[in-house]
Order: structure tokens, then sequence, then C-alpha cells
């Protein structure tokens, strides 16, 4: 095999590789062997051809071609790796020519493209705080309140957030409806659940009510069919007094001091988390921003049908075609393409300073590291050794530029609207030990 190599344009390379017949030889008995699995012929089954049936059915020529496929992969890898190549994306065979002794194939590179200078990480960025409000930690005792409270008996009409005992039941034609009939049930108005107009027609009821109305039941399918439903108590929600006494019979903690401090270490988590994906949302904008990177238009194309090809296994899954989602949301296929392209940018451009920081920080795998690999490697069955090689080359650069991606925001700094740092260290050091872990 020779080859030549030759700049195409600053994204792209082209490389001639000249493969003799000959050298094609130990990949003709495999290119039978596959084609004996589709080929048809009478009085064989598929797989079980001989080989001179195989070769008088097809001949020489094709046999030769399909040998040629298998055996491009391999050579294209062996050369990328020899010249220290790193495709964007997967390499293009552009042209093929049959000559006297040889195939001349053309293959089109497209390369990563190389940032000059990588821009200042240590960037200050403005975030919410993560401090819990007044308001915040109000709104969890509510809800505490809300869920331990007591209810008690009132003499008035129903309103929402009353508790309504009931009996409640269905029938279709006369027929009593086995799977929707509850007795003594304490149903909470305004929660919309049983029925879909359940709520409206018990709003303002009193006690001794009998409602009957027609409505769906979707839980079990059934459509327009007659409810009936008996008010027996009307109850609304006693909030309880906040104190001691109270927390201590509900709750773990024995007094308001110790769960106010919890409900602000769990909102300050929580908020942490949020804030945190916020700066780096913020961090890599500003980083993009700076590197005023250009990227090749076909490597853009491939990150979009790949993005767009994950999406369409959602909506898949979920059991929601295209268009539907393009009506729902009011997206056209145009805002959808810019959409795409958009978010494709900006994770190859990431992917990009990422590489140079690994670069440039000399980051690499430890042998913790390197070990999940090994471990995750071993149970990565596959007899291809080619695409194996791909596989552990992909994990390694992914896990290299989760490791720069640490980095990049352990050199930033957070801060309020007053300019006070805000501290989010320990969730770096979370997702540094769950990426040991994993």
């Amino acid at each position: 095999m020779n080859y030549k190599l030759k700049k195409n344009s600053e994204f792209e390379n082209l490389i001639d590789i000249n493969i003799k017949f000959e050298d094609l030889e130990t990949k003709k008995n495999e290119a039978i062997n596959k084609i004996s699995k589709s080929l048809k012929v009478k009085g064989f089954r598929p797989g079980k051809i001989p080989k001179n049936i195989v070769i008088r059915e097809v001949g020489e020529d094709y046999i030769t071609e399909e040998a040629l496929d298998l055996q491009l992969p391999e050579t294209i890898f062996e050369i990328l790796k020899k010249e220290e190549l790193n495709p964007a994306t997967r390499p293009v065979v552009k042209e093929v020519k049959k000559e006297k002794k040889s195939f001349s194939v053309e293959v089109l590179v497209t390369l990563w493209p190389k940032l000059k200078k990588l821009p200042k990480l240590a960037q200050t960025i403005e975030v919410e705080s993560i401090t819990p409000t007044d308001e915040e930690i109000n709104e969890q005792i509510e809800r505490i309140k809300h869920q331990f409270g007591d209810v008690s008996k009132v003499e008035r009409p129903s309103k929402i957030g009353d508790y309504l005992l009931i009996n409640i039941s269905a029938s279709e034609n006369n027929n009593e409806i086995s799977e929707f009939s509850y007795q003594d049930y304490l149903y909470e108005l305004g929660s919309n659940t049983l029925t879909k107009n359940l709520d409206n027609k018990l709003e303002g009821v009193s006690t001794g009510a009998i409602i009957k109305f027609t409505d769906d039941l979707l839980t079990i399918n059934k459509s327009n069919v007659e409810i009936s439903v008996l008010v027996k108590e009307v109850k609304e929600k006693v909030q309880p007094e906040l104190n001691d006494e109270w927390i201590s019979s509900v709750t773990e903690f024995d007094t308001v001091e110790e769960l106010n401090k919890e409900l602000k270490k769990n909102i300050e988590n929580v908020k942490k988390r949020q804030v945190a994906n916020q700066y780096q949302g913020l961090l890599t904008s500003k980083l993009i921003e700076e590197s005023k990177l250009e990227l090749p238009e076909q490597l853009v194309i491939a990150e979009m049908d790949s993005i767009l090809q994950n999406f369409m296994n959602e909506l898949k899954q979920s059991k929601i075609k295209l268009e539907d989602y393009l009506q729902i949301t009011g997206l056209t296929e145009e805002t959808l393409q810019n959409d795409l392209k958009n978010q494709a940018t900006r994770n190859l451009s990431m992917v990009v300073i990422l590489d140079k920081v690994i670069e440039e920080e000399k980051i690499e795998l430890d042998s913790k590291e390197i070990s999940y690999i090994d471990e995750h490697m071993a149970t990565h069955n596959n007899e291809d050794n080619l695409e194996d090689t791909t596989h552990r080359l992909n994990l390694e650069a992914e896990s290299l530029r989760n490791k720069a991606m640490l980095h990049v925001l352990k050199q930033g700094v957070s801060v309020d609207k007053n300019g006070e740092k805000v501290y989010l260290q320990d969730v770096y050091n979370q997702e540094d030990a769950l990426r040991e872990e994993e």
C-alpha cells in the first residue's frame, strides 16, 4: 500500500491511496463469506454456499471490490494513526478508480480546527445568589404545615383547598363500572384528579349534596359515562401553630430552629446546583465568544445530524411525531434547524477549547481513570478490533475533556450581583467524585 497526503483546505486533507489487488487476498475469503450469507443459490442454504460457486455466481471483480470495502477502513485507520491525524468526522471516500493491478482511492479527511490562543480562563461570572430567602424558607414551612396539618369539619359551602368526604361511582348504560367506585373517599378540591370536571362540579357544594354529571374517565379509557357523587362532609385544612412541640411531633427535628437550619441547608444545596449550571453556561458562552472560532461546515453538519438523531429517538420513545412536536411548541422547521446549528456550534467550540486546555495544561488520565476504561472495555465484547480501538479512543477523549471542563470551572470566579463570591467548589468536588465512581 502506498499513499500521499496533501492539504486540501484549512480544515481538510486528501489522502490518495494505492491498494494493489494482491494486498486484498487476505480479505477475499472474508468477502466471499459475507456474500454467501445474502446470496441465493438453489440447493444451498445462505452462508453454506461453497467458495467456487460464490465466485461463479458473482465473479472475481465483484469479490475484489467487496474485499476493498472490507480493507479500506483498516487502511485509513492505519494512515491516520501513522500521520497523527485526528479526524473530526468519519473520513469520506470521494473516488475509487480501478486500474490494471490496483485501486486508486481518494479519501477526504475533515480535521478538528486548532485554537491558536486559549482565552483567559480566570473569568469573573455574575450568577444568582445561593443564600435562601425568607420567602423560600417560608414556602417550605408552609408545605410541611400543609402536609402534616389536620382537617376539621365545617358547615359551609366547599371551596378550593377543602377536603370533601365523598362516595363516588360511575355507570355506563345503567351498568355500574366496578373499577370506579369509592366509598368514604377524602378528596382534595383543586387537585384535578379522578375525573376532568369533578372539581368544577364540587366547588360551592354543601354537606349532603348529590351531584350527577357525565364525564370521561381517562384512567380506565372510558368516555361520556355517568358520574354520581354524594358529599358526606366538607372539611378544611387546619394550619397548625409552628412551635417546638408540633415540630418534634411530626418531624425528626426537636425545635423550629433545627428545622430552619436544615431547610436553609437543603435550599442552598438545590440552589447551588442550579447556580453551578448557570455559571457553567455563562462561562462557556464567554469562552466561546472570546475564542472567535471558525468551524468546518461538514463538522457542524455532522454534529447537527447527531443531535437531531438523538432528539428523534427521544420523540419516538415518547411516541410523539416531529410534526406534532412542532405544532405543540410553535416551532418551524427553520427555527429547529437554527437551534440545531447553534447547539452544534456551541458543542464543537467547547470541544476545541477543551482540547487546547488539555494540551496547554498537560492534562492526562491517571492510572485509576485508565483502569475504569479498561473495566468498561472488558464488558464491550466486539470481534471488530478497529471498532474496539475507536470506542476506546472516544472514551479516553471524553474522559480527558470532562477533566479539562472541571479544570476550567475551577479557574473562573462566580460572584453575585453584589460582587460577593458564590462558593461552588463543593459541587465540582462532588462531580469529580462521581466521575471517579463511574
